[in-house]
């Protein structure tokens, strides 16, 4: 009898998660996860934790790593706070970066960074801009500045 029951809830069980993962988001969540899974034989034969990342998060991380790299050979890194414009303000310059979000770009770099529809936008001392084809991290000389460089990314947008 208990035997019964521990079988009919185990049948169940297996049911209740098939018809879970039925369901077209998380069929798809499902694929993706298990296509990690399908990565591992290829990217064990990188050693470098770097590539791996690289290869992994694409342009995204690759570009927010050259700005925190930027800040990094001057030392300041983990000091500073940085105004980033959105996805479309690096497109319509030609550049195809997805910028990730500030939680995001901080996993990515240990950088602090804030997007311009902050209520402490103001607060960054530093920003990111594109001049001639390239990203560049400049630094915040005044409070005018800052202002503008905040009410021109407004215009872009935040995005994901």
């Amino acid at each position: 009898m208990m035997k019964n029951r521990r079988f009919l809830l185990t049948l169940i069980s297996l049911l209740l998660i098939a018809a879970f993962f039925a369901l077209p988001p998380n069929y798809q969540w499902a694929g993706k996860v298990l296509g990690y899974l399908n990565e591992i034989p290829q990217q064990s034969k990188q050693p470098s934790l770097e590539t791996r990342r690289k290869k992994r998060l694409g342009t995204s991380y690759t570009y927010s790593r050259q700005i925190a790299a930027e800040l990094e050979n001057r030392g300041i890194a983990s000091q500073v706070l940085v105004l980033m414009p959105a996805t479309t303000y690096f497109a319509k310059r030609g550049i195809t970066y997805h910028v990730p979000e500030p939680a995001v770009f901080y996993y990515y770099t240990g950088l602090k960074t804030i997007w311009p529809n902050s209520p402490h936008a103001a607060n960054a001392g530093w920003m990111v801009s594109v001049r001639n084809g390239k990203i560049v991290v400049d630094s915040v000389v005044s409070k005018e500045q800052i202002r503008d460089s905040i009410l021109v990314f407004k215009k872009w947008g935040v995005n994901l």
